[in-house]
């Protein structure tokens, strides 16, 4: 996000203002003027992309998660040497303001997804143009890096708003990296670019918003908000603006490098401020700029979004809560110790989730797997069901009705509104009143596994309570997306036998990277690509379910590392569909051959795939009951 066409005129045009900087010498000079430990703000999901690409990971297997936890420890370790403390924050919701802007990026997102399919069906390979991030990778990566021993947060609004704000108030904070040109808007720490940032020396471009302002737009710092809402950024967008800027262009080409003078010398001659509380001012800015006053209001939006000096108000737990329970919900939010669903769910009322990896070979995982959403919705919101009548699933015990609004990015949705979801009962309530269970207890008074029981009744699962809790915790999230697909889901199943005993199997190799890399690249199969995007999309959906039933397992044994990766998931379908055998998904080992069996019985228990029920020697030869 940012201003259309400011990075390209900066690094273009105005040389002294882009300069090549070396972070170490630069958290030395901090250190010695403010005697603190110098800290790094990192933008999370810029970050995320960039650390992604410099670990090489075949992004589109499904996620080398162990690859790239190992990455990230490194990147923390480098820093840490020179004496500099990371810290980062992470987009925990989506603004009301620039909801229009994610929408119209999540939808060209997936169109080019459906491109990357078709490259694939053609050739079985990862397309050479292509790049993006491993599904689920931008929800999980926080908890990741809070696990590897970083500071990292969750904003409970813009997060470029939040990183601005912290930095203009924290001493010890001496810089911003990041890929965002709002950075340079911003009146606050220098702000360094992710794009041109080189790992190997920690060096990188640091964008000096006072020499731009002053040498180059011969603008005051605190006019450059101005400046960008006339340009084009993410609340003044810039299709809006096309027709005004049109007018000062002598071709029919726009560039911020052809109109940066003459939007400057606008703000000058019209002497211009910038003053977002100026209503006199806004009116003539938007009587210039769209020929009416009508958009005042929305370019003091967009001024006052640059100002870090105001605060934007938390919203409140829209449920009855108690004041432990709010403060609770934000903490946790904010400490990435929740599935960053929950605070949207239960202070917006809305649940948003981006494109994924998929075509348009079965439904959108978005939908697939919505039913379980719908019931941790009943539990979150506290919707009372009586136990002989369904007739009114969205009223909680006072009678409200309660609607969700999702934004969920899939084919064929082109959001132009939210969906709008009720939720849904809950039908294995064993309580003598058959009630949902209050957040309040959930989170704080009811023992594991209690939680673990209202987590099962929310699956609405084949496999046996008894079967879950006896799991250890690494498998319990595996165990659980498996039985889903094959026996919990309206269209299940979903995976073919073959499939199950793979995803079982590939999380019972004790994984090391050294041995992960000398897998070749596997053979790319477009249905494959599907199915650990399905899986994936499922953990993301445990995580929901787990947050809501107050985490009943550690926060580690949720993360991917522990029993997926994507490459080896690939790797042993492919040789299970030429020669399948229990014996080579094993490695040939004794002890991982019984662990099979005993996860598989597991998963498939009471499902149409049960080991005693299901002929399991007609899809492995050597399948011993």
């Amino acid at each position: 996000m940012g201003i259309r066409g400011l990075q390209t005129y900066i690094e273009n045009n105005c040389p002294e203002a882009c300069k090549f900087v070396s972070i170490k010498k630069l958290a030395e000079k901090h250190k010695a003027k403010f005697h603190v430990q110098p800290v790094l703000i990192i933008d999370g999901l810029n970050w995320l992309c960039h650390m992604c690409g410099e670990a090489e990971l075949e992004w589109m297997f499904g996620g080398q998660w162990l690859q790239f936890a190992k990455a990230i420890e490194i990147c923390i370790a480098k820093f840490k040497r020179i004496g500099v403390k990371l810290l980062f924050i992470f987009d925990g919701t989506v603004c009301d303001s620039k909801r229009k802007t994610w929408v119209k990026r999540r939808v060209r997102t997936y169109e080019a997804m459906l491109s990357i399919f078709e490259g694939i069906k053609e050739n079985f390979s990862e397309p050479y143009d292509s790049y993006g991030l491993p599904t689920m990778m931008d929800i999980l990566c926080c908890f990741i890096v809070k696990e590897l021993g970083a500071d990292a947060f969750q904003s409970n609004t813009e997060a470029d708003f939040v990183i601005a704000k912290y930095a203009a108030e924290h001493d010890e904070v001496f810089a911003i990296l990041s890929q965002d040109t709002d950075f340079i808007i911003f009146n606050t720490k220098m702000y360094l670019s992710m794009l041109h940032f080189d790992f190997s020396t920690l060096c990188t471009i640091h964008y000096d918003r006072n020499c731009l302002a002053l040498k180059y737009l011969h603008l005051s710092v605190e006019q450059l908000p101005l400046f960008s809402c006339l340009a084009g950024n993410d609340i003044v967008d810039y299709v809006m603006l096309k027709p005004f800027l049109l007018s000062l262009s002598d071709t029919r080409y726009i560039s911020l490098t052809n109109l940066a003078e003459i939007l400057c010398k606008i703000i000058k001659e019209e002497n211009w401020l910038g003053n977002a509380d100026d209503l006199k001012e806004l009116c003539q800015i938007s009587l210039k700029v769209f020929g009416n006053v009508d958009k005042a209001q929305l370019i003091r939006e967009g001024l006052k979004s640059y100002d870090i000096d105001s605060n934007i108000p938390t919203p409140k737990v829209c449920i009855k809560a108690s004041s432990k329970l709010e403060k609770n919900v934000h903490e946790k939010h904010l400490n990435c110790l929740n599935a960053p669903y929950i605070y949207d769910l239960l202070c917006k009322m809305e649940f948003s989730q981006r494109e994924v990896l998929e075509d348009d070979s079965r439904p959108p995982c978005a939908v697939l797997y919505r039913e379980i959403r719908q019931r941790c919705y009943g539990v979150l919101f506290n919707c009372f069901i009586p136990p002989h009548s369904v007739k009114n699933p969205g009223k909680t015990k006072n009678g409200d009705t309660i609607i969700i609004q999702e934004w969920c990015a899939y084919q064929g949705n082109f959001m132009e509104e939210p969906e709008y979801v009720k939720p849904l009962p809950l039908k294995n309530l064993t309580s003598a009143k058959n009630d949902v269970p209050k957040i309040e207890d959930l989170w704080f008074k009811l023992s594991l596994k209690e939680k673990l029981k209202v987590f099962w009744d929310i699956l609405q699962i084949p496999m046996e309570f008894k079967l879950l809790v006896e799991l250890p915790y690494d498998h319990i999230v595996l165990a659980s997306i498996l039985s889903s697909l094959i026996g919990g889901l309206e269209l299940s199943p979903l995976i073919q036998p073959l499939e199950v005993a793979v995803f079982v199997a590939q999380a019972l190799w004790d994984k090391k990277i050294d041995e992960l890399e000398k897998i070749p690249i596997p053979w790319l199969d477009a249905d494959t690509v599907n199915l650990c995007t399905l899986f994936l999309c499922g953990v993301s959906t445990m995580f929901l379910i787990l947050s809501t039933c107050g985490s009943p397992i550690p926060l580690i044994h949720i993360m991917p590392w522990r029993y997926f990766d994507g490459k080896l998931f690939h790797h042993l379908l492919n040789k299970a569909r030429v020669k399948p055998s229990v014996g080579d998904l094993c490695k040939n080992e004794g002890q991982m051959v019984k662990k099979f069996y005993k996860l598989l019985r597991v998963v498939t228990s009471n499902s149409i795939y049960d080991v005693d029920q299901y002929a399991w020697g007609n899809v492995f030869k050597d399948f011993q009951r």
